[in-house]
């Protein structure tokens, strides 16, 4: 027996990123040795856990770079599903189901699609008046920057008519939106439900690690989560820019926290969405609805960026439309970023190939989403809000590798689960969004490790790096990515999914 006994074993099948490796051992949480397993085999001991992979492949553990994790729990356990809705009227029926089911409670609602249904138009205040009269009732838009309220939920709106708020229609928009659904927040014990949801659905995902945009409350939940081992996710917390000033005042920098939850730095928003119509576009929607709406100019955000930088934490910028992007790259440039920051820009969908010239140069992390190719393409959403041009270059993930700039593939959890996305992106429709299986899995691994600064620890699998592991149900080189399940999901060491018929 080896002097130093492995505690898990898994052999037979190929270790992503290994040449020539088809063993792997793990001991104490960490990687212990990768190899052929004529090598790795020995480090067997009476206690050792041996998985025969079978020619399955081993990745690692998939690191989600931009998700809403608690969102994804409360979608689970709270609000009402509306992302398989495939007409506005079942979207109703669904909402008033949800009344009935809770007479006297909030209603809440959340991820319609309108490009989904037939009348492709937006749900209004009428609509949800008919379904719910007598309840408070909001229902948001899968990508979290149009609500539509109810008249009894819009009596909580104490923001006055404007660019966000249009009362007669019940919609909300970003701000504004926020602080409704803030309102209409469920009580602490169904909060904590939902986090100890997401994590388990994180793991039957092969989900071992999330950057989570969180909101400004979610702190203590994080911790009453993780003292009760609720918390199976390694979660990375980028906080809202309203607690930058608090960070600063105690000395709070990125990293601060322990293996399973740290706080990395802080996030702000240029501009919204493209299906709200709020992206920042530097010309018009193809429908002719304006030009969306910067939330921040160049000036406030480098003064923003210059005080994350001196407190020692990222700032994660979300910006869409190319007016947000030429915004934040002036900023960065007026704030003189260092490039070993990692300040990171969300989503960069629509940059231009001279944006993506200045991304690289300031040496910004890409985090962006690859299932959001679902809109993308002939007769998506996409090309009906911006028309076939714009549609084309729109989520440049080749162009982003060509250039060097470091690519953190996440969710946004529209929906969560890295399988699907890195389906989307090897399908992508147009050339410019298109990666090998392999280039994609990185940027769902090694990339987002990087991107939050975690790459000596996560994102590869090489002995030393905490035993964060994905078997899939086979093998990428010899299987069509959209058969792929995950089998196995091992966090430091430790199984916490195992798919159901699966060795």
């Amino acid at each position: 027996m080896p002097a130093m006994a492995a505690d898990l074993i898994l052999h037979g099948g190929p270790i992503f990123g290994a040449e020539g490796a088809d063993a792997l051992a793990v001991r104490c949480g960490k990687i212990a040795a990768v190899g052929p397993a004529a090598e790795v085999l020995p480090l067997r001991g009476p206690e050792t856990a041996v998985v025969p992979l079978r020619g399955r492949m081993v990745l690692p553990g998939f690191f989600d770079a931009h998700v809403h994790f608690l969102r994804v729990g409360l979608e689970r356990t709270f609000y009402i599903d509306l992302s398989g809705t495939r007409s506005l009227s079942q979207a109703l029926e669904m909402l008033a189901e949800g009344a009935r089911s809770r007479p006297g409670e909030w209603v809440v609602g959340r991820a319609w699609d309108e490009s989904r249904w037939p009348e492709r138009r937006y749900l209004e205040r009428a609509d949800l008046d008919r379904a719910v009269p007598k309840q408070p009732c909001y229902a948001m838009r899968v990508d979290g920057h149009l609500l539509v309220a109810n008249t009894l939920a819009l009596a909580r709106c104490t923001r006055p008519e404007g660019e966000l708020v249009d009362r007669d229609l019940g919609h909300l928009r970003e701000e504004a939106a926020w602080e409704l659904v803030r309102a209409a927040r469920p009580d602490r014990e169904t909060l904590l439900a939902a986090l100890a949801a997401a994590s388990r659905h994180a793991a039957s995902l092969g989900i071992t690690a999330v950057a989570d945009i969180a909101g400004s409350d979610h702190l203590p939940l994080y911790q009453a989560a993780l003292r009760r081992g609720a918390l199976r996710t390694r979660t990375f917390l980028y906080l809202p820019i309203e607690h930058l000033p608090a960070l600063r005042a105690l000395g709070i920098e990125r990293g601060f926290g322990s293996p399973l939850l740290s706080i990395q730095g802080v996030k702000v928003f240029a501009d919204g969405s493209i299906g709200a119509r709020t992206a920042a576009l530097s010309s018009p929607y193809q429908d002719g609805s304006g030009t969306g709406q910067l939330l921040i100019d160049r000036e406030a955000l480098a003064r923003r960026w210059g005080e994350a930088e001196e407190a020692g934490l990222q700032l994660a910028v979300h910006a869409i439309g190319d007016r947000a992007i030429e915004e934040v790259l002036a900023a960065a440039e007026l704030a003189r970023v260092s490039p070993h920051a990692r300040h990171r820009i969300e989503h960069l969908e629509l940059a231009t190939p001279s944006q993506l010239d200045r991304v690289a140069a300031l040496g910004l992390v890409a985090s962006m989403q690859p299932n959001f190719l679902q809109w993308s393409g002939r007769g998506g959403m996409y090309e009906e809000r911006l028309g076939p041009e714009r549609d084309g270059r729109i989520d440049p993930h080749r162009e982003v590798l060509a250039r060097g700039i470091p690519l953190a593939f996440g969710s946004d959890g529209m929906p969560i689960g890295p399988l699907y996305g890195i389906g989307l992106a090897l399908d992508a429709p147009h050339p410019v969004q298109r990666l090998s299986w392999a280039e994609a899995v990185r940027a769902y691994t090694e990339g987002a490790a990087y991107a939050a600064g975690a790459e000596r620890e996560l994102g590869a699998l090489a002995r030393g790096r905490r035993a964060d592991l994905v078997v899939l149900s086979g093998n990428p080189a010899r299987t069509p990515w959209g058969e792929f399940r995950v089998d196995l999901t091992i966090l430091g060491g430790e199984r916490i999914y195992n798919r159901e018929g699966a060795a």
